[in-house]
């Protein structure tokens, strides 16, 4: 279950993250690892799916710092993976659509990590929505068990 500190972080930093400040970036990272593992995983979300109009201007090497710098912040059965994912994110790879439903699927047992699961869901070119109906089941999953 989310609590309303997670919730507001969260909200806080989506699509608003302040990549041009690094301080500012490092007391995020800081203080998603006081809140929660999603709250930790908003943060990689949001450095490997960069909002920015011009994602060169910041440069995948920054990018990777910021990954590096989070992914040593915290331990979770999902970091690996996850840290994983966002790499190649970074890069501009993406995961194969049956890679990444397998992916989704080890999520589905981590209730509540939200943004570990929209990570995996945009790393991949799933033109056929496969990943919709894992997503769905997943999600439905979650919140029939309250979180």
């Amino acid at each position: 279950m989310t609590t309303e500190e997670e919730d507001n972080f969260i909200l806080s930093i989506h699509a608003k993250f302040p990549y041009h400040d690094k301080e500012e970036c490092l007391r995020l990272i800081e203080k998603a690892a006081s809140i929660s593992f999603d709250s930790m995983f908003k943060v990689v979300e949001e450095i490997c799916r960069i909002y920015e109009p011009d994602k060169s201007e910041i440069g995948s090497p920054y990018l990777h710092e910021l990954l590096l710098l989070m992914a040593s912040k915290f331990e979770h059965p999902l970091k690996s993976m996850i840290v994983d994912a966002a790499s190649k994110m970074i890069d501009n790879q993406d995961l194969e659509v049956d890679d990444v439903s397998k992916r989704m699927e080890i999520v589905k047992s981590y209730p509540g990590q939200y943004s570990a699961l929209s990570i995996l869901y945009f790393s991949c070119d799933d033109t056929e929505e496969k990943l919709e109906p894992i997503w769905d089941d997943i999600i439905a999953h979650w919140k029939k068990n309250g979180t």
